[in-house]
């Protein structure tokens, strides 16, 4: 379930800078003296030659250099706004949150657009020295000198740290409660509903009836499961939203293929295409994907949120009340939708007969 990543040490290859350099490195050396050219003959058009390639390779070099700064910047200006626009909403404490998040990212900002603005003034002052160099036709050697100092410039791997969403950023025990992604407008799905299960009219609720309703049998309502589906299906993006499931002793609720079985009894698991959240009984709780994981909560959620999230392929169930994660499980992406997947349970108490509520 947990996905790993394999990063790469510094320098186990080169980036593209560096092999243009490398490759115009291969231009500097002159050609050797059994070749039938003496150095006296081929010094001053060679020289001249190869410092005006170099010339060249700088000026790209700088270019690329320049468009990163820009980059840097663009990113920083688009991440202000997400990070206001999610503080805005919340209270004081958010507000200071966000004052000191702010703080945070523009000293990151203006230390690497300075690193960066460094190496370019590095880089012109080398130039003009090129310049120099190819007027005054000076020695091979301190052309070697000066490809060394290009290839250091070149070698620059530079990362904006912190600059995650506010969804996944670290925040503290006392804001936890308050920091959530924007809930879904989730609705249920008349077509898919078993016949006995009966919808509010706004289609944000689902409860058990005894008795089955009268109407035309469909092909894409589930039966014999107490099922019904959510809209809209997701393809990609990330995606939340939550569903009030009170103190029923019983319920299912999570996501599914487009295309899974509407007919027959099916095992709930990722093969058969499910991927859901199980509560059986009091404090039986269950994740199913490809395995069943039996899990020990210590308080019962009486808000389930559900975090689909398309970019990383994975799914995660929080009580919504408290932010407190409960079972996350990676899912196998399909040239399909998936749809989010509720069942309301068979009432055997009183507070079964309630209805699952998706909240707005």
């Amino acid at each position: 379930m947990d996905s790993a990543e394999v990063s790469q040490p510094n320098g186990a290859h080169k980036d593209e800078e560096t092999t243009k350099v490398e490759a115009h490195v291969s231009l500097t050396v002159p050609k050797k003296k059994d070749e039938g050219m003496s150095p006296a003959r081929m010094l001053p058009s060679d020289v001249s030659r190869q410092l005006s390639e170099m010339q060249i390779v700088s000026w790209h070099l700088l270019s690329d250099i320049q468009n990163k700064i820009s980059t840097i910047q663009e990113e920083a200006v688009l991440h202000k706004s997400k990070l206001g626009q999610a503080y805005r909403s919340s209270h004081r404490l958010l507000e200071i949150e966000e004052e000191r998040r702010l703080i945070e990212n523009k000293h990151t900002e203006d230390k690497v657009v300075n690193e960066l603005e460094d190496k370019a003034l590095k880089l012109v002052g080398l130039m003009q020295e090129l310049e120099k160099t190819i007027e005054t036709k000076q020695q091979i050697s301190i052309i070697d000198a000066q490809l060394k100092t290009l290839k250091t410039l070149a070698r620059f791997e530079v990362e904006l740290d912190g600059y995650d969403s506010p969804v996944q950023s670290r925040t503290t025990k006392e804001m936890q409660h308050m920091v959530k992604p924007m809930l879904e407008s989730i609705l249920f799905d008349p077509e898919s509903a078993h016949p006995n299960l009966i919808l509010s009219v706004d289609r944000r609720q689902v409860r058990f009836q005894a008795c089955p309703q009268m109407r035309e049998p469909s092909k894409q309502c589930f039966q014999p499961g107490l099922y019904v589906l959510g809209m809209p299906g997701f393809q990609s993006g990330r995606h939340y939203w939550e569903v009030d499931v009170g103190k029923k002793s019983n319920w299912i609720i999570g996501v599914v293929r487009e295309s899974v079985e509407r007919k027959g009894a099916w095992e709930l698991h990722s093969s058969n295409g499910y991927w859901v959240l199980r509560k059986k009984d009091d404090n039986v709780f269950y994740g199913i994907g490809d395995t069943h994981s039996n899990l020990q909560l210590k308080t019962l959620p009486l808000r389930i949120g559900v975090c689909l999230d398309l970019f990383r392929s994975q799914l995660s169930f929080y009580d919504a009340d408290t932010a407190n994660l409960i079972f996350q499980l990676s899912i196998c992406l399909v040239q399909e939708k998936l749809f989010p997947f509720f069942c309301p349970g068979i009432p055997v108490r009183e507070e079964d007969w309630c209805p699952l509520t998706l909240c707005m």
